[in-house]
């Protein structure tokens, strides 16, 4: 087993630190050292004040902007592990080590509720969005169930984010090539204004086959992807703004029915056909004059399926799918109010509904239902409440940011089963700035997670058994299967500190340490020669990490990096949990080249060995990739509307696994974007 040292990587990334770079085009997008968060506290903050650790990824930024999936977009992120392997139907998200089910996952505000152990939770082309948010630790006090390890949130472009000053109406087309599995990716945006009108229309395809992974081996997978979006904006009275949105996805292709792992007899190549359609529609009163009322509505529905036809075994021809459709309603409002010069609050508070409807089928069963995929449906509510103090002294400026609420979760299946559960979620969080330069801050924070629709109802036969070896394997219901409740410390601080060594730089170090305590977390059991594929919960579990990201800039040398590790047991029983992540580096350098409009970057991802696992499961070697980047985007002339990009990634050809990981991942691909603005 190859063990990779992070230690040599670490002073390597000390010494580099001095080589970063601020860009100064316009056209070449920067990653501010200071960027706004919204969805940390749902009011706007500094990414920098805020007591939490937020990462923030523009979409349209060099390097990320060659991503032809969430895994290539969010592979450079501390913190963030994409999972599954390469497939994009399979990939899921992890924060801090708790999966997607541990999670809340947003794409312009929606829920995304799609359950499955064997298709990822969201389907989403990066064509389309403008920027991911990450909000790392337990966010349950506003967001309520699912928000144990944190949120992630994709916002898609509006058309005011590419319209130039003084233009009323544009077109992009964007044409890509992915030389890895062979992508081609067109895209065409067309947008515009008039009046108290905006409207955007985006329409991506994707065509795609097997996967050429690390070494030169093949990864059978065949992706067909539609996928488009139409934004709607009115605003009336000049402060009260109605948006509609639109956003739809198809994706038809061939791949193993578990795109998590390799082609076998029970695990045999599909057609699948991935159907994704969602709608929303916003109401925001924002009037600068009034500050008690600054309201937002939200009323949205997600209509997702998956439906897969055996073409290959003996159980060619059948056809099973997956549905889940999720209506939401949010209420949100901040009120921002003073009772002296030296204190000011921003009390949020809100109310959240959604209910979400999942039938599985199966042209294999007699009555027609899928096994391991209940028909059942679930009823979430919850209100919270939270107030941003912020109190100004001659000794430094704190921020206290006490938050709590109320959820409620039922649910039921077509057998009669049900469960009705309720939870409160309190947050307590403090920083404290004693100068601009400095931040320290801490929270304590109590977060659940209720049981999903499968873990809780899920019957029939997992798989088949094998005569006078083991018989058919059973999924067996647990309707008492208990909510996870995680309650999480963590303590951090912050530098931002400008003219360090020399007249026009700057650097950025935040980091923190936590710690979190996990009381019924709940885990599948399978029993071969039992028989049985059952949920069930952990008494006793704990996890810690720790995590610091670091950015030091000066024109035209930019460099970032972020450091993480998590450890995560059985307290019970000192077994290693599936929450461990290995120690990973992360870094990103780059170097404009103003007198031709370009910039050139490097980064890669460190991880080392994880051979922190427990019984049953395989250690993977430590690994290291590296991808080289470029821009050209003219600022005058004629091509001034062009934007070139260009990357090589994996450069080495590296075969590697990520933590938990069957399949290999992409190997050498050359990748290629250009994208005109008419």
């Amino acid at each position: 087993m190859r063990h990779v040292s992070c230690v040599p990587l670490i002073g390597a990334l000390l010494s580099s630190t001095f080589l970063s770079t601020a860009v100064a085009q316009e056209k070449i997008p920067v990653t501010s050292l200071d960027t706004v968060t919204v969805y940390a506290t749902r009011s706007e903050q500094s990414t920098f004040d805020v007591p939490a650790i937020v990462s923030i990824v523009d979409v349209d930024a060099p390097g990320a902007a060659l991503s032809g999936d969430i895994g290539d977009l969010l592979e450079f992120t501390p913190g963030v592990e994409v999972d599954n392997g390469p497939r994009r139907n399979g990939q899921t998200i992890s924060i801090r080590g708790f999966d997607d089910e541990a999670i809340i996952t947003l794409i312009d505000g929606r829920r995304q509720n799609f359950e499955s152990a064997h298709d990822g939770r969201f389907f989403v082309d990066p064509s389309l969005l403008k920027k991911v948010e990450i909000v790392k630790g337990a966010s349950s006090a506003i967001y309520g169930g699912g928000a144990v390890g944190g949120v992630i949130a994709f916002e898609t472009k509006d058309a005011s984010d590419i319209l130039a000053p003084g233009d009323d109406f544009g077109v992009t087309t964007t044409a890509g090539y992915r030389s890895g599995n062979r992508e081609i990716a067109p895209v065409v945006s067309a947008y515009g204004r008039t009046g108290n009108f905006d409207i955007l229309g985006s329409l991506a395809y994707k065509t795609s086959g097997d996967i050429r992974t690390g070494g030169g081996d093949e990864l059978d997978t065949e992706d067909n992807v539609l996928s488009g979006m139409l934004k709607l904006g009115y605003t009336a009275a000049d402060w009260h703004t109605f948006k509609f949105q639109y956003q739809g996805l198809n994706n038809s292709g061939q791949e193993p029915n578990n795109g998590a792992g390799g082609i076998s007899t029970s695990n045999p190549i599909v057609d699948k056909d991935v159907q994704d359609n969602q709608f929303g529609l916003k109401y925001a009163y924002d009037n600068p004059d009034n500050a008690l009322l600054n309201l937002k509505f939200h009323t949205y529905f997600n209509d997702i399926e998956v439906e897969e036809e055996d073409i290959t075994g003996s159980n060619a021809g059948r056809v099973q799918s997956r549905s889940i459709q999720t209506l939401g309603f949010t209420a949100d409002n901040q009120s921002r109010f003073s009772f002296s010069d030296t204190n000011d609050h921003t009390l949020s508070f809100g109310l959240e509904i959604y209910r979400d409807e999942q039938e599985g089928s199966s042209t294999a069963t007699i009555d027609g239902s899928r096994a391991g995929v209940p028909d059942a449906e679930t009823l979430n509510y919850g209100f919270y409440v939270q107030d941003e103090i912020s109190v100004s002294t001659s000794f430094g400026k704190f921020m206290i940011i006490p938050a709590a609420r109320f959820d409620r979760f039922q649910s039921e299946d077509n057998d009669g089963n049900e469960q009705d559960e309720s939870a409160v979620s309190p947050k307590i969080s403090l920083s404290y700035k004693p100068t601009e330069n400095f931040v320290f801050f801490s929270s304590l924070a109590q977060a659940f997670r209720a049981p999903n629709m499968t873990e809780l109802y899920a019957s029939g036969v997992h798989f088949p058994g094998i005569p006078f070896v083991f018989p058919d394997n059973n999924f067996i219901p647990n309707p008492d299967l208990k909510p996870e409740t995680v309650t999480t410390f963590e303590v951090g601080a912050g530098i931002n500190f400008k003219s360090v060594l020399a007249g026009h730089d700057q650097v950025k170090i935040k980091g923190s340490w936590y710690r979190s305590k996990g009381e019924d977390f709940i885990t599948q059991s399978v029993d071969v020669f039992a028989g049985t594929t059952t949920n069930s919960n952990i008494d006793n579990a704990k996890l810690w990490g720790w995590e610091v990201e670091g950015e030091y800039a000066i024109h035209p040398f930019k460099a970032r990096a972020g450091l993480s590790y998590v450890n995560a047991k059985d307290e019970d029983t000192g077994e290693y949990l599936s929450n461990n992540v290995p120690l990973t580096l992360v870094t990103d350098f780059s170097y404009a080249v103003d007198s031709i409009s370009s910039l050139v970057g490097w980064r890669s991802r460190y991880a080392d060995e994880n051979d922190n696992v427990g019984s049953g499961e395989i250690p993977t070697d430590g690994y290291g990739v590296h991808d080289l980047y470029y821009r050209w985007a003219p600022i005058e002339g004629r091509l001034q509307n062009l934007t070139l990009d260009l990357g090589v990634e994996n450069i080495f050809d590296r075969r590697y696994q990520k933590r938990f990981a069957t399949l290999n991942e992409e190997g050498r691909s050359y990748v290629a974007r250009v994208s005109v603005k008419w």
